[in-house]
């Protein structure tokens, strides 16, 4: 067999690969949700009829067999879907090569992953410019070479050398104990994902089923079965939160049921909102004095190509909050949705309300404290997306709005925040000097903020100080606006759009702090952009850092 060329890689199908991953999954669903039934329907054939403890052995047999064949066809799945992602990205660097080489004058040869100049140049320091363009441009070429039959060598050998079945996969295994889940705590999401992945099929179903709020909420479980255990756990919070509403004993208590019963019926809402993409990932209704906590997902961050976490800001709750915040996490996900037209629904919004947000009526607003505590569950979600997702070339982008980027700037502060871009609106600082100090790239920090936004520009800012400052010094109330200002940028750091910080700002034509996805906005636009991996297509604010725009993401 010849060796791979840049040719081959550039004439290649992908939908071929893609279609053959979908149909292997198909296959994979099939047999898991054909175990799951035959699981429920034979599990009491032991004692069904006087021969039943034979026929079980049979039974268990048969059971294994389909557990076993399940993992094979999902691996040969996820093998295609990561080769048809691979060269679904180099054919897209090798257009761009090509479409520079053009302006440049350079020919580009495929078959032989090289570039030349025709032209003959008798100025040396042209000639001297040209040389550098073309070894340049070879060796991202002969890098991309090296790529694809490296790809080529591993898609083979994942498809040739599959691992052995899992053993017993369809067999009855010992059952899974509160004990057992109390032992996971502490650990981290890969170490969680291990632990899960070992389970056969059965225990993990008894896992969702009788532990449902617990393996909601853990981090390294794969998203699919995050939200059957948290719907699970939702509708059983729901039937006991009715059954207290109308038990006389709980009279007393009959205020606080119904606002814990709001809290759920917000949840359910967000969830018919988002319809059948819509996830719930975690969820907590007592929490923070009847604040609450939620994850959800519009999208399988699992296997979504680019997945954005939304961490929001002042004043939010889950009740109140949740009609505009899914909202908003629903404009982001179909704008950059629909600038990756080779696949429809391949991005994942997640909101992520895992902190106490602080709010406009004390002074939480202008302290760290809520950021500090909200870091390590932060990292820990981020860090579990990378355990949990299909593939290695997910495109994950850290985003937050308000009082939420200090959430994300404490969490890449400690340089353990996985992410390849880190998107902020509106943002009051992000408790560092710089974004050196985010351990990111600069090019790959994005932030935006209105002229007028109280929170995010000093000039716009006297609305919240003046409510602040009575908070803080209820003497002096306020005349000691100025103080306010001083310890909260102080207390926050430089916003992340002052020129000097070093981000790339991009154009926010919003007004005030809440309006960054109002329909058809720069605004919107642009945060989707980032998320998409369009960076050329960000329109830059009118102050800026001068830094360009990195190479789109692939």
């Amino acid at each position: 067999m010849s060796a791979i060329t840049l040719l081959d890689v550039a004439q290649t199908n992908a939908n071929i690969f893609i279609a053959a991953s979908d149909a292997w999954d198909r296959v994979a669903a099939g047999l898991d949700a054909g175990l799951d039934r035959f699981i429920a329907a034979s599990q009491y054939l032991p004692a069904a009829w006087p021969t039943g403890e034979d026929a079980q052995e049979r039974n268990l047999a048969l059971r294994a067999e389909l557990g076993d064949a399940h993992d094979p066809c999902q691996k040969i799945g996820r093998a295609l879907r990561t080769h048809a992602d691979t060269v679904l990205s180099m054919q897209s660097m090798l257009a761009d090569i090509q479409t520079e080489c053009a302006l440049a004058g350079l020919t580009v040869d495929l078959a032989t992953a090289s570039v030349s100049s025709t032209n003959h140049l008798t100025d040396t320091t042209q000639a001297a410019q040209v040389a550098g363009l073309v070894q340049g441009y070879n060796q991202q070429l002969g890098e991309l070479l090296t790529r694809a039959r490296n790809l080529d060598r591993e898609t083979a050998e994942a498809l040739g050398q599959l691992p052995p079945p899992a053993p017993g996969s369809g067999k009855p295994g010992p059952k899974i104990t509160k004990e057992d889940l109390a032992n996971l705590k502490g650990k981290t999401p890969q170490q969680v994902h291990d632990w899960w992945e070992g389970l056969n099929r059965e225990q993990q179903e008894q896992a969702i089923r009788d532990f449902p709020r617990v393996v909601g909420w853990m981090d390294g479980v794969p998203a699919i079965d995050r939200d059957r255990a948290n719907r699970i756990g939702l509708a059983q919070e729901k039937q006991l939160l009715q059954q207290q509403l109308h038990d006389p004993d709980r009279a007393a208590d009959q205020n606080e049921i119904l606002n814990q019963l709001y809290r759920v019926e917000a949840i359910e809402r967000g969830l018919q909102k988002m319809g059948p993409r819509g996830m719930l990932l975690g969820f907590d209704t007592t929490s923070y004095a009847g604040d609450g906590k939620v994850i959800m997902a519009m999208g399988n961050p699992d296997t979504a190509r680019h997945t954005g976490v939304w961490v929001p800001g002042l004043s939010t709750t889950l009740e109140a909050s949740m009609d505009d915040n899914i909202d908003r996490i629903m404009a982001i996900n179909s704008r950059a949705d629909a600038l990756t037209p080779e696949r429809s629904g391949d991005v994942s919004t997640v909101y992520w309300l895992g902190y106490d947000a602080p709010d406009l009526n004390n002074v939480s607003v202008t302290q760290n404290d809520r950021s500090m505590a909200g870091r390590d569950p932060y990292l820990n979600y981020m860090q579990s997306l990378r355990v949990t997702h299909d593939s290695d070339v997910g495109h994950l982008v850290a985003m937050g709005h308000s009082y939420g980027t200090t959430i994300v700037g404490e969490a890449a502060k400690t340089g353990q925040l996985p992410v390849d871009d880190i998107v902020v609106a509106g943002s009051p600082g992000m408790h560092v000097g710089s974004v050196s100090d985010l351990n990111m790239e600069p090019r790959h920090v994005w932030a935006g903020a209105s002229d007028s936004d109280p929170v995010a520009k000093a000039a716009a800012a006297q609305p919240w100080d003046y409510v602040a400052a009575p908070l803080l010094f209820p003497v002096a109330g306020p005349a000691a606006v100025p103080l306010v200002e001083a310890y909260a940028d102080h207390l926050h750091g430089m916003a992340p759009t002052d020129p000097h910080f070093g981000a790339y700002n991009w154009k926010a034509d919003t007004s005030g702090h809440t309006n960054y996805w109002d329909p058809d906005s720069e605004s919107l636009k642009n945060q989707a952009r980032v998320l998409a991996g369009v960076y050329n297509k960000v329109t830059p604010a009118s102050v800026n850092t001068g830094n360009l725009p990195p190479e789109n993401w692939r």
